[in-house]
């Protein structure tokens, strides 16, 4: 089986990291464009026909327009189609969404949710079962417990006496500064707890379009010289000494990928208990086993929970035992690549049986001829 990857690989930014090289498929160029709030990839019908495949997987993406139309053209040329996404709301239900998640499920031939409440979602909106498959959501776990090995008590130690933070208790957010993760919700409930206590630090890890706004928000509450802002942090070894030097782990809500990495290295996570303002990486928390969640939007629960796991050490110990086995266990990159292959070859077997399907018509209809 050959993979061909197309995507846009000409815009220079952190998240595009596509080496030929290093990777053992090929990816063509495929730019975009936005109409509003939408996306349109032009040529992606063209390259489709081009590379005359026989199984093709799309992302979820409702705004992705020119995929809405591939999904149809595939339908047309009886090629399988497998459509991958989160396939739950964060937020508002909108209704271009559901109606695009209720197309998607009927047109698609497998649909692959990142959690069960994906899942489930889809169940509800007429997807038929046999359709669905649950990816789960990883990283590469191996390669960050390889770093954390290599941390030692020292190396913290040293780190730590070099940003004034040896005494300190130190909460940590590693995300993009965006209106979802409402970092101005943590802002708030760490002034909160500052009025409480003394020995607290935030450190935010991460630029983003907020990033000023939130900037200006703690400076107004009197927080500047407790909240320190580290930007974008992309070396392994750095952000380890961050996560290693953290006593809790704190996202107000929407927590991403950032959930595995922390528990990666054992760091309790605090979050909220929002389902609706969730991503599918929420699955991974475990109230009161992993972490804990606070009442959402309630900055006094917020704090009100952070000061139970700093002032409860072996508690915090436990959790965060608890959150390095559940990632290391439960939802490993392993794991994640096996449900995507099982997709995988799901597709390949419809394509293999449509195939069979037209030689036997061709060959009955070449008998009926004779």
């Amino acid at each position: 089986m050959r993979l061909t990857v197309l995507a846009d690989l000409q815009t220079k930014n952190q998240l595009n990291q596509y080496e030929r090289s290093q990777h053992r498929f090929s990816a063509l160029h495929l730019g975009a464009r936005t109409c509003g709030p939408f996306v349109i990839r032009p040529g992606l019908l063209r390259l489709l026909g081009v590379l005359t495949p026989d199984i093709v997987i799309i992302n979820g993406d409702p705004r992705e327009v020119s995929q809405h139309c591939a999904l149809l053209w595939c339908k047309a040329k009886s090629i399988p189609v497998g459509v991958w996404s989160m396939f739950h709301r964060i937020g508002e239900r909108r209704l271009l969404s559901e109606l695009y998640m209720r197309f998607v499920g009927q047109v698609g031939d497998i649909i692959m949710s990142y959690g069960m409440r994906g899942r489930n979602e889809q169940v509800d909106r007429g997807t038929p079962l046999g359709k669905l498959v649950v990816l789960s959501t990883a990283i590469d776990e191996e390669a960050v417990c390889c770093v954390r090995d290599q941390i030692c008590p020292e190396d913290v130690a040293t780190f730590k006496d070099q940003f004034g933070l040896k005494d300190k208790r130190i909460l940590l957010q590693v995300v993009r500064i965006t209106q979802i993760k409402r970092t101005d919700v943590l802002i708030r409930a760490f002034r909160v707890l500052c009025q409480r206590r003394s020995d607290v630090v935030l450190v935010l890890v991460g630029g983003g379009p907020l990033e000023a706004a939130v900037r200006r928000q703690a400076k107004e509450l009197g927080l500047s010289d407790r909240v320190l802002f580290q930007g974008p942090i992309y070396d392994e070894r750095r952000l380890g000494l961050w996560y290693k030097s953290a006593d809790i782990f704190v996202m107000a809500t929407c927590i991403g990928l950032s959930i595995h990495h922390a528990m990666c290295y054992g760091v309790p996570v605090i979050t909220d208990d929002n389902p609706l303002t969730q991503a599918s990486e929420f699955e991974v928390l475990q109230t009161t086993v992993n972490g804990l969640t606070y009442r959402s939007g309630d900055s006094d629960d917020f704090a009100d929970k952070v000061e139970i796991l700093l002032d409860n050490e072996q508690l915090r110990r436990q959790l965060g035992l608890n959150a390095m086995n559940r990632v290391l266990n439960d939802f490993t990159l392993e794991k994640k690549v096996q449900n995507f292959s099982c997709a995988i070859d799901r597709l390949a077997s419809l394509s293999r049986r449509h195939r069979c399907l037209q030689s036997a018509v061709t060959s009955l209809a070449n008998t009926t001829r004779r």
